[in-house]
């Protein structure tokens, strides 16, 4: 797992809704940039927008890919994304089971 392009990422990505992540949890793990896309139907986010502070109920996509394609994959997103500037952050995974970190390589290859 040392090798940079195949270190594994947890991508969070917020969506307006269960809908909207649908969508683009399908479009990148059918395109290969993630090798599952788990979709979490109801967060509540709050947040400073424009000089405002604003709640709302969101979607959450927590996207497990390597590094090698984590910009593919945000490309993938930001094109797709219903917000002006979408919440796209990547986690290193530091550890992991061996058989699942190898399989998340093998389905993005």
């Amino acid at each position: 797992m040392g090798n940079e392009s195949h270190d594994i990422l947890v991508v969070m990505v917020t969506a307006p809704n269960q809908e909207e992540a649908a969508r683009m949890a399908d479009h990148a793990v059918q395109s290969r940039q993630a090798a599952c896309a788990s979709v979490i139907p109801a967060i509540d986010s709050i947040y400073w927008w424009e000089g405002k502070l604003v709640k709302e109920h969101e979607t959450l996509i927590l996207f497990k890919t390597t590094a090698d394609k984590f910009p593919s994959l945000q490309d993938l997103i930001k094109q797709a994304h219903p917000y002006e500037v979408p919440e796209i952050i990547a986690w290193p995974v530091k550890h992991g089971l061996p058989q699942y970190l190898e399989w998340v390589i093998r389905e993005t290859s």
